[in-house]
């Protein structure tokens, strides 16, 4: 019954019409008034919040925020990948011999996730990084490196929490995403709720440091890395469902 619901609902939620009326009543001025009771709900870390609230001019001006100078700490060499978010690991791990992986028992297949056919998956890992409303809601480089914006894929707005990853078959594979090359591995922002939430603020093809910018999410979000071909150790602080902060160490080139 739940799930009926479920989906009964986020049947309107992803439907184009609704996304441009949430966009609308979240970027207007008098959203701006729910700011506090938005931190409030959600137990967001003021300490992390970069202006005065006054200086949002709405709930998506501050949804969209950039974090505070001193919580953009990356301290990375070239073999070692960083969390590009503020978030909480779902799910890590290696990718089957099928060009599989699995998050909560239910089966996704990479090639159907990136749009590209005959990869290459030997020795190749995954990580899936949640972003939940109290969360920083911009992505960076986890690596120095080049970024190349490949394609976007998916037409539906489904939710990214844990109701809509139990209810919804192949949720990643369905919601609107980028597709970005990161080097010889790919970098996936996934988007939800609202139409093309996903805003690029990197020139693709370019060469970037770790922890540099490359876009934000206007609702509801997660990324997905794919570390191709090479052998990694995951740090051991690292483990499922545990909060990550932007710029921890999430895994070592070996």
């Amino acid at each position: 019954m739940k799930k009926y619901f479920f989906l009964a609902w986020t049947g309107v939620l992803k439907q184009p019409w609704f996304a441009k009326i949430v966009d609308k009543l979240t970027s207007s001025k008098l959203s701006a008034k729910l700011i506090p009771f938005y931190i409030k709900h959600y137990q967001v870390e003021e300490s992390s919040i970069e202006l005065p609230l006054s200086e949002y001019p709405s709930i998506q001006a501050f949804f969209t925020r950039k974090l505070a100078a001193e919580k953009t700490n990356f301290q990375t060499d070239e073999k070692t990948y960083a969390s590009p978010v503020q978030g909480l690991v779902k799910d890590f791990g290696e990718l089957t011999s099928d060009k599989e992986f699995y998050i909560k028992d239910k089966m996704y297949s990479l090639e159907e996730l990136v749009g590209v056919k005959d990869l290459d998956t030997t020795n190749s890992h995954f990580a899936i990084l949640y972003l939940s409303p109290k969360n920083y809601h911009r992505f960076h480089a986890p690596i120095k490196g080049q970024y190349d914006v490949l394609r976007y894929l998916g037409k539906t707005s489904y939710p990214v929490n844990q109701q809509a990853v139990d209810y919804v078959d192949g949720l990643f594979t369905k919601n609107y995403r980028g597709v970005y090359a990161m080097n010889d591995d790919f970098y996936v922002p996934v988007g939800a709720v609202n139409i093309n939430s996903i805003k690029d603020t990197f020139v693709s093809g370019s060469e970037l440091a770790a922890g540099e910018e490359l876009g934000y999410f206007n609702f509801g979000s997660t990324v997905v890395l794919f570390f191709m071909n090479k052998s990694i150790e995951w740090d051991s602080q690292i483990k499922k469902e545990t909060p990550i902060e932007l710029g921890q160490v999430l895994a070592t080139i070996n």
